[in-house]
């Protein structure tokens, strides 16, 4: 790795920052998915089922992209876009729901919660994936300690995880509510 990257005290903590923030929003967009879904299909084991299939698999598929980006170049730059993309992605979730959900209704109940969870969940929670493994890459300066970066890195997203769970549900839906359009 450059100099820049390994970095700085600062650049440390900015990476801390970023995976924290891109768990938090995981577990946040999970939960949400099913304030977004769950008025049209219920809030059943098949919406349940569909955001843990769709949150899993796009964080999978997430993780080996973000493996194979980071070893193209690593930028800190970089990880600051994904969360962008998601965050972009994410905002317009309210607007593409209600005409998505009105084409796939035919589909029924089974395979249009999944596909909605998919379409409107999958492409921000990829990006989000992509940041671990690529903070890994960014952080590690040593091959020696390339375990103790990755479980360390993995930990601080998880535990904003757990955190963000238990605010999202605890207190930013029942306080500030989900925008219905």
């Amino acid at each position: 790795l450059s100099t820049a990257a390994k970095g700085t005290p600062m650049r440390h903590f900015a990476l801390y920052t970023v995976v924290a923030i891109s768990g938090a929003a995981v577990l946040a967009l999970e939960i949400l998915g099913t304030r977004v879904l769950g008025p049209f299909y219920g809030v059943s084991i098949f919406l349940w089922s569909a955001l843990v299939t769709v949150t899993l698999a796009a964080l999978a598929a997430g993780y080996a992209l973000g493996g194979r980006w980071a070893d193209r170049g690593p930028r800190l730059s970089r990880l600051g876009l994904l969360l962008a993309l998601a965050g972009a992605w994410t905002l317009f979730v309210p607007w593409l729901r209600q005409p998505l959900l009105g084409a796939l209704e035919p589909l029924g109940l089974r395979a249009a919660v999944l596909t909605a969870a998919f379409l409107l969940f999958a492409p921000p929670l990829l990006c989000l994936g992509m940041v671990s493994p690529y903070a890994v890459r960014l952080r590690a300066d040593r091959l020696d300690a390339v375990g103790r970066t990755a479980g360390n890195l993995f930990a601080i997203s998880t535990l904003a995880s757990v955190l963000s769970a238990l605010a999202t549900g605890f207190y930013l839906v029942p306080i500030v509510g989900v925008l219905r359009l």
